[in-house]
């Protein structure tokens, strides 16, 4: 599922592993969008959901931009099960991957 600007889809309890994408925002790195945050905080049933989190990086800030992200998903319940940074499709690729055995 892509949820982009103006879709409200916020009821997660269907889906086994809900993934969040995002890129590192900010002069010196460590923010994320606003509008990604709140849209996790309106979610529902990501308590005991499995979630993963990963963003495309920048010099500074990337890790702590990550951190931010699953600090976000955890507080409302979600067992953050993998996490990455992803700069190159094949990078992308074998997250996948790593997804793929996760939700079985």
């Amino acid at each position: 599922m892509r949820v982009g600007r103006g879709q409200s889809i916020t009821s997660l309890y269907v889906y086994d592993l809900v993934y969040i994408g995002s890129p590192v925002l900010g002069f010196w790195g460590g923010k994320f969008p606003q509008s990604l945050a709140s849209y996790i905080k309106s979610c529902s049933g990501l308590e005991g959901k499995k979630t993963a989190a990963f963003v495309t990086p920048r010099i500074i800030g990337t890790t702590r931009t990550l951190r931010r992200i699953m600090k976000t998903l955890e507080e409302k319940g979600s067992i953050v099960m993998a996490f990455r940074t992803i700069k190159s499709i094949s990078e992308a690729k074998d997250f996948g991957d790593i997804l793929s055995r996760i939700q079985k």
